[in-house]
C-alpha cells in the first residue's frame, strides 16, 4: 500500500473515531432522532474548528434550507448544543455560539488536568499489549500530522489518542465523568493546537507520555499529562488576554 492511500486511510479511520465520540456525546440522555443529532454533530464540528466562532448568530431559517429540513429540528439541534454548553439561546434572541468565560475555561482545565492525570495513571497500570499498540499507532498519526503542519489531522488523531485512554484505563465512571464537561472542551482543545508553536509542544508531551505507558510508570504519565493540560490552559489564557487587547 503506497504512503499517499495509508495517509488517507489513516485520515479515515480518525475521521470515523471522532464522528462516534461527537454523536456519543450528543446522544447522551437525548431522545432526538438521527437527524437532529446529525445536524447538531455537524454544526458542533463548525464550532469545534472555527468555521463558527464565538458570538456568531446561528439563523434557524439559514440553517432549515442549508440542511434542507424545517425549523423544528434546527431548533432542537440547537437546544442539544446548548446542553452540551455550545451554543446559547438567550430569551427573544437569535441563537449565537456561546463563548465560555475565562473563569469557566480555567474551572474545565482544573478538573480536566485532575481526572485525566487518573485516567494516564490507570492506563499505565491496566492497559493491555493491544491498547499499548492501539495508542502507539494514533502516537504515530500524530506525529505525521505535526510533521505535516496540519492541524486538523493533529486534532483528530490526539482526540482519538485520548478516546483510546478511556476505553484503557478500565473505569466507565471515568469516562461518563469527563463527557459530564460536555463538546466545549473539544473546542478550547482544537483552538489551542491552532496556536503556533503548541502542535510540536503537544507531540513532545504524547512521546513523553507514550513512553510512561510502555515502561508502566503511572506517577511519570499522570505527571506529563497535567503538566500538559496546564500548558494548554496557558496558552488558551494569553490567546484570550490578546483578543482583549486587540479588541480595547
Amino acid at each position: 500500500m503506497s504512503a499517499k492511500l495509508r495517509a488517507e486511510g489513516n485520515a479515515a479511520n480518525s475521521l470515523s473515531a471522532v464522528a462516534a465520540t461527537l454523536r456519543r456525546l450528543l446522544s447522551l440522555d437525548s431522545q432526538h432522532d438521527s437527524l437532529v443529532v446529525s445536524m447538531a454533530y455537524e454544526l458542533g464540528l463548525d464550532i469545534i474548528e472555527g468555521r463558527l466562532q464565538a458570538g456568531d448568530d446561528l439563523n434557524s431559517v439559514d440553517l432549515a434550507q442549508r440542511f434542507s429540513t424545517s425549523r423544528t429540528p434546527v431548533r432542537e439541534a440547537l437546544a442539544l448544543l446548548e446542553r452540551q454548553g455550545m451554543v446559547e439561546i438567550p430569551p427573544r434572541r437569535r441563537p449565537r455560539v456561546r463563548m465560555a468565560s475565562m473563569e469557566e475555561i480555567r474551572n474545565i482545565y482544573e478538573v480536566r488536568a485532575a481526572m485525566h492525570a487518573l485516567v494516564c495513571e490507570l492506563v499505565a497500570q491496566r492497559a493491555t499489549e493491544d491498547d499499548i499498540a492501539l495508542l502507539r499507532d494514533r502516537f504515530e498519526a500524530m506525529r505525521t500530522a505535526a510533521e505535516e503542519g496540519n492541524v486538523h489531522d493533529y486534532f483528530l488523531a490526539n482526540m482519538q489518542f485520548h478516546d483510546i485512554t478511556l476505553q484503557a484505563c478500565r473505569n466507565p465512571l471515568l469516562q461518563r465523568t469527563l463527557d459530564s464537561l460536555g463538546l466545549t472542551t473539544f473546542n478550547l482543545r482544537y483552538q489551542t493546537l491552532s496556536q503556533p508553536g503548541r502542535i510540536p509542544q503537544s507531540l513532545e508531551d504524547h512521546s513523553l507520555l507514550m513512553r510512561a505507558f510502555e515502561d508502566r510508570n503511572p506517577v511519570l504519565a499522570a505527571s506529563v499529562i497535567r503538566n500538559n493540560i496546564q500548558a494548554a490552559l496557558k496558552v488558551l489564557q494569553e490567546k484570550i488576554e490578546l483578543h482583549d487587547e486587540t479588541r480595547s
